[in-house]
This record gives structure tokens, C-alpha cells and sequence, in this order.
């Protein structure tokens, strides 16, 4: 009895190891794909949305495969030399098996929800900031905001120009032949270091107007930050220029 019980435990180990080992190649595998699609995406500014909407989740899929991976591994490794009967190894393995994924996603998913924002923002300017071709195969020149507002339309002009989840733009020149493309941001949903954690995990939360901007009196704009690390709270005020401005800008 003895002997069938130690050999289903050693048996189980294995199965364990193996699924281990299975787990990082699916973490390895979703990582790849992610990136194959990306250098698939010929476009700098699709390639910038792509990023924007779906690298967390891939990379959150890749980081519950490890956290799965890791913790099949060590109760693989740590049950067998623990001084336990082998009637209740079985039941030991599968305890050891659920604390070790509590403690390793506690651990590893506060790294990706603190230190991963930054990276991708830091990824994200780099596509922003990256030279675009024409269709002609000459390197565009991005425009100043100066030069750039006179190739934008009414709409978008206005879009930029509000303080209330305000939109950038981007405007690439090829100066050879005339060509521009012009590339929408929406800068309000990307997060800042917060001033308590020091982590890049604060956004904006809510805005509200405290001061209607008139012809002759810029407005008041308070945005509410919320940091989804420490749950520290702060506001800021963004003066709102007086609607005369923003006719004689147009």
C-alpha cells in the first residue's frame, strides 16, 4: 500500500513538472505571437493603438502562465521532501500547490500593476516619437503644435484646444511631395507617477468645470487623480482659456 502510494505521488510530481514546463511555453508563446502582430502592424500610429489597447493583456496572459508555471514547479520540488506521510502527500501537494499561486500572483501582479505602466508608456512615446515615411518613401518631419494647427480642420482644432479630456495631434510633413498625415491622441487615458508612491499608476478619475470660462475670463477646470496602487487621492486645477482666445486661435 505503501508502494502504490509513494509511486502515484512521484507519478503526480511529474505531472507537475510537466505542467510547469507547459505553462512557460505558453507564457513564451503569447509573448511572441504579441510581438509577431506588432511588427505585422506597418502603420506607426496603429501600431501605437494596438499597443495602447491590447499589450497589457497579453502580457498580464503571459505573467498568470508563469505565476501558474512557478507554483506547479515548487510543489513539485518542495512537497516530496517534506516529512509527511505518503497517505497525505496528496492533499499536502494540493494545499502547497494553492498557496504557492496566492503568494506568487500577490507578488508578481503588484510588480506588473506598479512597475509596467511605466515601461509602456515608455514604449508608447517611442512608437509616438518614431520617424514616419510617405508614400513616396521619404522621411516625414513632425510639425511644432504652431505649424501643425493650420493643417487641422474646425473639429479637430477644437477637440485639441479643450481642457476637458483634451485630444493631441500629431502632424508628419513630407516637404518633397506635399503628403501629411495627421495621428490622434487621447492624452488624458495614460497614467503619471504618483506624487505618494512614486509608481506610474495615477489617472485621471473625473473632471469637473468650478469656473465657466467667458469672452473676456479664462475658466477653471479641477481634474480629480486617483492612483489604483496606494488609492492616494489628489486634484489639480487647469485654467480654461476664455472663449475669446479660442475664437482668435481658430
Amino acid at each position: 500500500m505503501e508502494t502504490s502510494a509513494r509511486q502515484f505521488i512521484e507519478t503526480w510530481d511529474h505531472y507537475l513538472i510537466l505542467g510547469a514546463y507547459a505553462c512557460f511555453g505558453v507564457a513564451v508563446l503569447i509573448l511572441i505571437f504579441h510581438e509577431i502582430k506588432l511588427i505585422t502592424i506597418k502603420e506607426h500610429k496603429d501600431r501605437y493603438d494596438y499597443v495602447n489597447l491590447h499589450e497589457i493583456k497579453f502580457f498580464w496572459y503571459a505573467i498568470l502562465s508563469v505565476i501558474i508555471g512557478l507554483a506547479l514547479f515548487a510543489t513539485a520540488e518542495v512537497t516530496p521532501v517534506l516529512p509527511v506521510d505518503d497517505s497525505l502527500k496528496l492533499y499536502v501537494s494540493f494545499f502547497f500547490l494553492a498557496g504557492s499561486f496566492v503568494i506568487v500572483y500577490l507578488l508578481l501582479s503588484s510588480l506588473i500593476k506598479i512597475q509596467y505602466p511605466k515601461l509602456l508608456e515608455g514604449r508608447l512615446k517611442r512608437i509616438r516619437a518614431s520617424a514616419r515615411k510617405s508614400s513616396a518613401g521619404n522621411t516625414m518631419r513632425k510639425l511644432s503644435e504652431e505649424e501643425g494647427s493650420v493643417h487641422l480642420d474646425a473639429e479637430q482644432l477644437a477637440q485639441h484646444r479643450s481642457d476637458i479630456h483634451s485630444v493631441e495631434y500629431d502632424v508628419w510633413l513630407d516637404e518633397k511631395t506635399g503628403e501629411k498625415k495627421v495621428e490622434k491622441y487621447l492624452a488624458y487615458q495614460h497614467a503619471e507617477k504618483c506624487s505618494e508612491c512614486g509608481f506610474y499608476t495615477m489617472k485621471i478619475d473625473s473632471e469637473e468645470i468650478e469656473k465657466q470660462p467667458t469672452q473676456t475670463e479664462d475658466g477653471l477646470l479641477l481634474e480629480h487623480y486617483r492612483c489604483s496602487y496606494c488609492k492616494h487621492r489628489e486634484a489639480k486645477e487647469v485654467v480654461i482659456a476664455a472663449l475669446s482666445s479660442n475664437v482668435k486661435g481658430a
